[in-house]
């Protein structure tokens, strides 16, 4: 017996020496490699991991020298996984998972971790930022990453970029906590007349925004011609764009109304009704990392569903912002 235990224990030792001396993959190289991945190129995985293009090119090179094999197929620009790449990719979420839960099990009592979260700009740029100061003092620990984005990008990136999203979807078709419903109105400058150009000349969103695609559509729909004269990611450049009388804007109606100088266009100008938004607080479908699930339930405490917001169900400040959906 002494003989067996004694040879087991030799082959033990021999087996962690052996897992000493085998190579390491480092969590900063898998998290470099998995946001490549779930961020979709390179530029918006730097972005996300706050590091140049070039640094996390560097990591992902180190990646594939240390296992030996290529993780993407040529030409690399595609970014198509290899079929070590795909192997890799789910150790790579296990590995990482793992670190995390190790460390909340050293630190019991202490929330930390990163929060991934998208929202339309009126949120992002309006309604969160008080928000956020706030839970940060509850929670110094968690990070939250937060990006600004247009409907159908981020009904694309929740689950596999984002862990929660304040979006806009039209009426009935949103999940998690309703926030807010506004209609949509058309909308030009009170001292010009753009809408009686043909083309009609028009200052909208990006692509993947729910209100220029329902604007071209409907436009298209009525047998109107019209061009896009003025993209922007602001809602601000829009409306001065659409104050100064350079095109026709598509915000929502209490923006319109708001806003001195800007005038609805109505259906007997030729301009069909637009559906209404609404504003939805969802979570991934998925179990969520302890951060995320603080600040899904802080907003969810914090921000007032539709049906308690009184008569008029708009927030406070709403008037004078516009919702970028």
């Amino acid at each position: 017996m002494e003989l067996q235990a004694a040879s087991w224990e030799q082959g033990g030792l021999e087996g962690a020496r052996g897992a000493l001396r085998g190579r390491l993959l480092a969590p900063e190289l898998l998290r470099a490699f998995v946001a490549v991945v779930e961020c979709n190129g390179y530029t918006p995985a730097a972005r996300y991991l706050h590091r140049t293009q070039a640094a996390v090119s560097q990591q992902i090179a180190r990646l594939e020298d240390c296992i030996g094999a290529d993780l993407f197929e040529k030409p690399k620009r595609q970014l198509k996984l290899s079929e070590q790449g795909k192997v890799l990719l789910d150790y790579a979420h296990r590995l990482l998972a793992l670190n995390n839960e190790a460390m909340e099990r050293l630190r019991p009592g202490i929330v930390r971790g990163v929060v991934r979260m998208g929202a339309t700009n009126y949120y992002a740029t309006t309604v969160l930022p008080s928000l956020l100061a706030k839970f940060s003092e509850l929670h110094p620990a968690i990070h939250i990453d937060l990006e600004v984005g247009v409907a159908e990008d981020m009904r694309k990136k929740l689950g596999p970029a984002f862990d929660l999203v304040i979006n806009a979807f039209q009426s009935g078709q949103g999940n998690g906590v309703l926030l807010r419903k506004d209609p949509v109105a058309w909308a030009v400058s009170a001292h010009a007349r753009p809408h009686l150009k043909a083309p009609i000349p028009l200052a909208v969103l990006p692509q993947g925004s729910l209100l220029r695609r329902w604007a071209e559509e409907a436009l298209t729909a009525a047998g109107q011609r019209w061009v896009v004269v003025q993209e922007s990611s602001s809602v601000e450049v829009l409306k001065a764009s659409v104050l100064a009388g350079l095109a026709v804007g598509v915000f929502q109606d209490a923006t319109v109304r708001a806003a001195p100088g800007l005038r609805p266009l109505l259906p007997d100008e030729g301009f069909p009704t637009l559906p209404s938004t609404e504003m939805w607080l969802e979570r991934a479908d998925r179990d969520l990392p302890r951060a995320a699930q603080c600040l899904y339930e802080f907003l969810r405490d914090q921000l007032p569903p539709w049906e308690a917001q009184g008569p008029a169900g708009v927030l406070e400040g709403t008037a004078s912002s516009e919702p970028r959906s």
